[in-house]
């Protein structure tokens, strides 16, 4: 009976390993695209755009916040990290850091 029950438990837990793990991977995909979707009517081609770097956060849903942290580094401002989130499908902008002057931030 003993080894029944952790067998069930462990199933359990896979079941929620896996689920989180293809919730997390969808909603990187959607943001990617929804991204690269918002760079586009702005105007950026992919060669302006260094490097864009999605991160989810289960604790920041429990917590209210954006589940969906978004930064991009674009090319001409390699020192500044530009952050974004995706809100209910659409994309937020939240702020600039790095070491550029405010008066010196292109985008």
């Amino acid at each position: 009976m003993k080894r029944k029950g952790i067998i069930i438990l462990v199933c359990i837990v896979a079941i929620i390993v896996v689920s989180c793990t293809i919730y997390v991977f969808a909603g990187t995909k959607k943001a990617e695209n929804l991204m690269s979707e918002y760079l586009d009517v702005k105007g950026y081609t992919q060669t302006e755009i260094q490097s864009i770097d999605i991160n989810h956060s289960f604790i920041n849903m429990v917590l209210s916040y954006n589940e969906w942290n978004i930064t991009v580094i674009y090319t001409d401002e390699p020192m500044s990290i530009y952050s974004y989130s995706m809100k209910d499908g659409n994309i937020i902008e939240g702020g600039v850091s790095g070491t550029t002057d405010k008066e010196d931030l292109k985008h």
